[in-house]
């Protein structure tokens, strides 16, 4: 007998398999017959069967995976690149940065705050650090001021990663040594006196723009090593100016364009630099005076070992600082566009992503805000694209997206606000309000309180020793017999 029931319960099974694949067929069918002025939920379904990694994009926000997934046993594959030459270079990063008078870290403007390292604090420990933003020609205008404002107000390295109390000490006397020998060094907060950040640069390597504005605020932060020589009746010598960043974020295009000639390696993908190289930097031919003379280390692209964030991580994918084989296309391009979408719905298009609504329907043919194609989610802008230029093909769909965006075919966009307070942890939160099971969730939640407020009604109007209509009472007593009998009671008993 008892056989019997365990080969009735692997029939089941395999009866409940087969039929979800039937439904993915015919829901695939039926999607290629549909129009394509809007994409219908038989296609979402179905693509969620084929894609689970496409789900809703609400769960790359802060906190890595919802509740849904973790109750449906899929963990979504979060968003990882830690190869191992960055490893290597990290440690000897570490290193090198203690013989060095200036730290320029680069940041690239698309993405302030990821890609923001966490561990620059502690790599600088006290020395004057520049941070540069890079790709300016890819942002708008009102972008730059907004963050320009917020950088003055709360200072760029607000919100710098945990130091421990060993290398805070060591920051504070190397800042005290500094004060003897220089009138611009920060007196500010503890938290300034760890890395102090003397200026903040917005650069466009391609053009040349704030180049010179590069090299005033390097020998102007590194005047304090040239006084302390002179003090001691020293020649002087070149400065040693460290460049640090995330990988792909322009360094070594900066590099080239500061020695005026190609020197540096660069391509458009992350990993090009490998290994430390120092490379000098003269102010003329002349070669008679090393006070304008600086050394540059040129260093490869530093990315944390474990990114906590999802959400900065997804982006940090969008702006290609990740490299392609540590994400899904689908999935980055999914969570980019509505992540634009949620821009303009905040309000916001306008400061980051001015052109984004018109390019999107000059080169897609839709207008994601639109009345018949405003309930249209990230995933279902990449199944449209796919449905009517890729001829269904969503992995060629979200490629083309990211390739658009990238190469600047949507025109300027910043993907990241820049905060107004404190608690706003480095940007402007944006809200992903469009998304569908976040109004399941809410039209859910409120059955449940509805349900709530009905029963506790029905206890108080029964302990008072009021009579309840019998319609209210005859409910209310079918379903507490029914959960009396349900209890215990397992999916196939009676077989």
């Amino acid at each position: 007998m008892r056989q019997t029931n365990i080969a009735l319960h692997w029939l089941c099974l395999v009866m409940l398999c087969s039929s979800t694949r039937v439904l993915s067929f015919v829901a695939r069918s039926a999607a290629k017959k549909a129009p394509h002025n809007l994409v219908t939920q038989s296609t979402r379904a179905s693509q969620k069967l084929v894609r689970p990694f496409v789900s809703s994009t609400s769960a790359l926000q802060v906190g890595g995976v919802d509740e849904e997934e973790l109750l449906s046993g899929y963990k979504r594959p979060t968003v990882n690149w830690y190869p191992g030459h960055i490893a290597k270079a990290e440690r000897q990063l570490s290193e090198t940065l203690k013989a060095v008078d200036v730290v320029v870290e680069v940041r690239d403007a698309r993405a302030c705050k990821a890609t923001s390292h966490e561990k620059v604090a502690e790599w600088c420990a006290g020395r004057p650090r520049i941070v540069v933003l890079t790709h300016v020609d890819a942002i708008p205008k009102l972008s730059i001021v907004s963050w320009k404002r917020s950088y003055e107000t709360f200072g760029a390295g607000k919100w710098d990663g945990e130091v421990n109390t060993q290398v805070v000490n060591q920051a504070i006397q190397n800042q005290k040594q500094r004060s003897k020998y220089s009138e611009n060094a920060s007196k500010k907060n503890k938290n300034q006196a760890i890395s102090p950040v003397e200026n903040v640069l917005f650069v466009d390597a391609k053009n040349g723009q704030g180049i010179h504005a590069l090299h005033r605020a390097i020998h102007k932060a590194g005047a304090h090593v040239q006084e302390r020589r002179s003090r001691r009746g020293l020649k002087d010598r070149a400065l040693r100016v460290g460049m640090i960043g995330y990988p792909n974020v322009g360094k070594s295009a900066l590099i080239n364009r500061i020695l005026g000639k190609k020197r540096a390696r660069t391509a458009n993908v992350p990993g090009v630099t490998r290994s430390l190289q120092w490379i000098r930097v003269r102010a003329d031919d002349s070669k008679t005076s090393r006070k304008k003379e600086f050394e540059l280390l040129d260093s490869p692209g530093v990315i944390p070992a474990k990114m906590i964030d999802q959400s900065d991580a997804v982006l940090l994918a969008a702006i290609n600082c990740i490299g392609n084989a540590a994400y899904d296309n689908q999935a980055v391009a999914a969570y980019l566009f509505e992540w634009l979408k949620a821009l303009h719905v905040m309000g916001k298009g306008a400061v980051a992503a001015p052109d984004f609504l018109t390019k999107c329907e000059e080169r897609y043919g839709f207008n994601p805000l639109d009345d018949d194609h405003k309930e249209l989610t990230g995933e279902d802008m990449v199944l449209y694209i796919a449905d009517t230029m890729c001829k269904g093909n969503a992995e060629d769909a979200s490629r083309k997206m990211l390739q658009d965006f990238r190469g600047g075919r949507l025109g300027s966009i910043c993907l990241q606000l820049a905060p107004r307070t404190e608690e706003d942890n480095g940007q402007l939160k944006v809200k992903l309000g469009t998304d569908r099971r976040s109004r399941e969730d809410e039209e859910r939640s409120w059955e449940e309180d509805r349900f709530a407020r009905a029963e506790a009604a029905i206890e108080t109007a029964q302990r008072k020793g009021l009579e309840l209509p019998p319609m209210i009472q005859e409910q209310a007593n079918e379903d507490s017999s029914k959960k009396e009998e349900e209890v215990g009671k397992g999916l196939f008993d009676g077989w």
